[in-house]
């Protein structure tokens, strides 16, 4: 176990002991926020990177506010921000599995994070718009894993920005499509559900059994891809989007939970 995952399970471990109260999650995000800040001295250029990925974001919704669209801009220059916020908190977690630590944010980390950022246009995008947006994100998707292996920058951050990405972008898609009639209610449903799995296995692995969770949990990729084809479909109201985003939501859903299922088997809840 590595210097930062015995660190936060033992501050985990601090939390379940005093029942989740609000005094313990308080004391929990002060430390929390005082290791950040330890780490943000020790990494000032990923910090400056962090900070110039933001001024980034910014300006392309300064870019959609002068061509007429205030109100999604300043959404989505809210959103940019948190989304660099978190990033700059967690900057602990530019590390390998060994804890050998990563000095960049990375070109993989980058592509997530541009699929983060787009999700508050997507309930705005016509249809075109919208399947030319998911057939572009879901190329950032394919090529920040490929990425990520081939230049050594496979990362903590990297998995849960990658996963995060993914949930926002296909549920906040599932629901635009299902809110219109494009896929069936249910098959939207199933979408939520495909995510929500993972999450309480996240939870679970943090908060009961204080260990990280399986790197595998958001995984299924052969479902991934027709979940993602589905969406597409769904958009542009061709062919048969709902069976597709129904097959990948429960391909996926179904690796999420052998995921969990195994993960649980082999441990027992932290004393």
């Amino acid at each position: 176990m590595i210097e930062a995952e015995r660190w936060a399970r033992e501050l985990l471990g601090e939390l379940r002991a005093a029942r989740f109260t609000p005094r313990a999650w308080l004391r929990f995000l002060r430390h929390s926020f005082e290791r950040a800040d330890k780490r943000r001295l020790e990494r000032r250029r990923e910090h400056r990177q962090a900070i110039g990925l933001g001024a980034v974001g910014l300006a392309a919704w300064c870019a959609v506010a002068l061509a007429g669209e205030v109100g999604l801009a300043a959404v989505g220059a809210a959103w940019c921000g948190l989304a660099i916020l978190m990033v700059d908190w967690h900057l602990g977690m530019l590390e390998r599995s060994d804890g050998r630590p990563i000095r960049s944010i990375g070109a993989s980390n980058t592509l997530s994070l541009i699929r983060l950022g787009a999700v508050p246009a997507l309930p705005l995008l016509g249809p075109e718009a919208l399947a030319g947006v998911l057939l572009g994100l879901g190329a950032t998707n394919a090529l920040d894993g490929w990425l990520a292996r081939r230049r050594g920058e496979v990362t903590r951050l990297g998995f849960w920005l990658d996963g995060v990405a993914d949930t926002l972008v296909l549920g906040t898609a599932a629901v635009v499509c299902g809110a219109d009639g494009r896929i069936a209610g249910w098959a939207a449903a199933l979408v939520l559900l495909r995510f929500l799995v993972p999450a309480i296995s996240l939870a679970a692995s943090y908060f009961w059994f204080l260990e990280p969770a399986p790197e595998n949990v958001f995984r299924g990729r052969i479902a991934g891809v027709v979940l993602w084809l589905g969406l597409v479909l769904a958009a542009l109201e061709e062919g048969p989007a709902t069976e597709l985003v129904a097959a990948g939501a429960l391909g996926g859903l179904a690796a999420a939970v052998a995921s969990a299922a195994r993960a649980n088997r082999s441990r027992q809840p932290a004393t």
